[in-house]
Order: C-alpha cells, then sequence, then structure tokens
C-alpha cells in the first residue's frame, strides 16, 4: 500500500525534473541564437567602419587631390596657349612641366577618379593642335613666300579655332567627374576637398 502511495509523488518529481530540463535547454538555445545575432550584427558594424575608414583614407585622398590640381592646371595652361597671339606658349616651361605633373598624378589613380583619363583624351588632342598650330606661325614667319606665308597662316588660325571644341570637351568631362566624386564623398573637417576651384 505504501508502494503505491508514493508512485504518484514519484511521478510528480520526474514531471518536474523533465519540465526544469526543458526550460534549461530551451534558455541555453535562446542565448545561443542571442549570441549569433549579436556576431552577425557586430561584424556588420565592423564592415561599415572599415568602409568608413577607406573613405577617409589620408594617402588616397591626398592622389585624389593632387590628381584634380594637376588636371586642373593642365587645363588651364592649355587653355591660356589656345587664346589669340598666345600659342607662343608652348615654349615655356609651364606648358611641359603641366604635361609631367598630370601624367605623374595620372600613373595610378584612384577609382573614385579614373574618369580623369577619359577627359585626359580630348586635351591631348587640343594640345597637339595647338602646337602644331604654333609650328605653322613659325613656317609662316620664316617663309620666303608671301603666298606660302598667308597660308600657312589661315591653317595655323584654323587649327587654333578647333582645338576650342576638345578643350571645351575635357572641360566638361573634368567638371563632371569632380562633381560625381563630391556627390558621391561624405564631406567632413577631418578630410576636405582640396581644389583651387578655378575652373
Amino acid at each position: 500500500m505504501a508502494e503505491k502511495g508514493f508512485a504518484p509523488a514519484r511521478g510528480r518529481r520526474g514531471i518536474r525534473v523533465y519540465a526544469r530540463l526543458l526550460m534549461r535547454a530551451g534558455l541555453a538555445l535562446w542565448l545561443m541564437l542571442g549570441a549569433v545575432a549579436a556576431q552577425r550584427r557586430s561584424a556588420t558594424l565592423f564592415q561599415g567602419q572599415v568602409v568608413q575608414s577607406g573613405k577617409a583614407d589620408p594617402e588616397a585622398q591626398e592622389k585624389i587631390d593632387e590628381a584634380f590640381k594637376a588636371f586642373e592646371e593642365l587645363l588651364a595652361v592649355s587653355k591660356g596657349a589656345a587664346a589669340m597671339n598666345s600659342h607662343w606658349r608652348v615654349t615655356l616651361a609651364s606648358w611641359r612641366n603641366a604635361q609631367a605633373a598630370w601624367e605623374q598624378s595620372s600613373t595610378a589613380l584612384p577609382t573614385p577618379v579614373q574618369g580623369l583619363k577619359r577627359c585626359a583624351a580630348p586635351l591631348a588632342t587640343a594640345r597637339g593642335m595647338i602646337e602644331r598650330a604654333d609650328t605653322l606661325f613659325l613656317q609662316a614667319r620664316d617663309s620666303s613666300d608671301p603666298m606660302r606665308a598667308v597660308e600657312l597662316l589661315g591653317q595655323h588660325k584654323k587649327l587654333l579655332k578647333q582645338a576650342d571644341d576638345p578643350l571645351k570637351r575635357a572641360e566638361r568631362c573634368y567638371r563632371a567627374v569632380r562633381n560625381a566624386y563630391l556627390k558621391g564623398k561624405k564631406l567632413d573637417d577631418r578630410s576636405p576637398v582640396k581644389l583651387s576651384g578655378k575652373l
């Protein structure tokens, strides 16, 4: 009779033990899932920090600034030489130095400003025209044939006028690349864009 009386008590204890085990297992599973989620959030946050720090990389920013400055100077010098009676500027050191500075800064352009290489194509075309125009002027000046001299001067003026179109295309391209870069960049006081704003 005594054993029958203890049977329900043992059953209840067994149920309570089983319930505790279920609760502990559920709690452990909940904690594990929470830890995994926290790790994922942490990884995402870390990736965002890496991207942000990459945007503010001083070395990359310096290369970008140098590229903009070099192209801007090359364009300004070229436009100056394309003006009427200014073709002789192709003989100045500034003409060569501006080209050398651009070539140096464009050897490894950062991704955000690689479009500047596209802008350099029409600018190179214009510079070639200006240099040929200067050569034609010198030939006309040194010619002993007046008719030939007039012909050469006509070609000289025509080339300078034709150079105006690729110069404008180069400037429009430059402005588009610069504006796209500025829109895509989150400006802050720690990494200002150092553009002179001449153009």
